[in-house]
């Protein structure tokens, strides 16, 4: 278990804004060295300089998650600058809204690349030089409350949150099996004040484009998700409860209790073979 932070490394991908940056500047205050990876460079660089601000050996990699070489060459720029590596967050996210139906392949292809592919691709690459350290690690994977909990009009976002849970229970069961000395989160925010509302401005040309809500009840969900977004949990909040529960080596990191109830909710309604809630 990874208890003691000072003086470890840190990885963070999607660390240009949001949980990401928090992330990186709450393990900043706790004494590691941080690499910091993003697809908005600009972004990047600020978050750099304010590592760097904390007191921190801070160094930036332009990453694109969805591709494998990508994550690779994050790794190598890692060890290259640094000895060693002890917590990498599998962080980056990117949401689409819309029916199911509606949206295109290419945009499933941009939100399954960002948010599985990430993870899958940041595990591949990460696990083993964690393994092979042979000492304590953890990697950490950012899910969703929507991976444990459904609803109408944000199926790829929803669907891809699902597949990192699933994902990350595997790992769990994977490194105990090999007795390993790494350690894995699933971080399961509800809410959080970030611009994920906004991940058109990061989608790629060959990505699909953005197209406004086709129906009434699709424009109020928006509404009610951008809402809930603005008034949610701060991404500073959120980091302090997820470094937390890594030294605590907790899977399940949920920041809210507020959604427990549904988990149960949902749980109860599976084995009873009801419909969807």
């Amino acid at each position: 278990m990874l208890g003691e932070f000072r003086d470890k490394t840190a990885v963070v991908t999607g660390a240009a804004s949001g949980i990401g940056r928090a992330l990186a500047l709450q393990c900043a205050d706790e004494g590691m060295s941080l690499v910091v990876a993003d697809i908005d460079e600009a972004g990047l660089a600020q978050t750099r300089q304010l590592c760097i601000d904390r007191g921190a050996r801070a160094i930036a990699v332009a990453t694109d998650v969805s591709k494998a070489e990508a994550v690779e060459a994050l790794a190598i720029a890692a060890r290259n600058e640094f000895e060693k590596i002890h917590l990498v967050f599998n962080n980056a996210g990117v949401m689409v809204g819309g029916c199911a139906w509606e949206r295109s392949a290419a945009e499933w292809e941009w939100v399954l690349g960002v948010n599985v592919f990430g993870c899958i691709h940041g595990a591949r690459v990460f696990l083993p030089i964690l393994i092979e350290q042979g000492e304590p690690a953890h990697m950490v994977n950012t899910a969703s409350v929507g991976g444990l909990l459904t609803g109408p009009f944000l199926a790829p976002y929803i669907v891809s949150k699902h597949a990192v849970v699933g994902l990350s229970e595997v790992l769990y069961h994977e490194l105990a099996a090999l007795q390993a000395e790494v350690g894995i989160s699933c971080l399961c925010p509800g809410a959080v004040a970030t611009a994920i509302a906004a991940s058109e401005r990061l989608r790629p040309s060959d990505k699909g484009q953005a197209r406004p809500p086709a129906s009434q009840a699709e424009r109020d969900f928006a509404q009610e998700v951008e809402a809930g977004i603005e008034a949610g949990m701060s991404p500073d909040e959120l980091a302090r409860h997820t470094l937390a529960g890594v030294r605590e080596g907790r899977f399940w990191i949920f920041p809210d209790p507020m959604y427990k109830p549904g988990f149960e909710a949902r749980a109860q309604s599976i084995l009873s073979g009801l419909n969807p809630l």
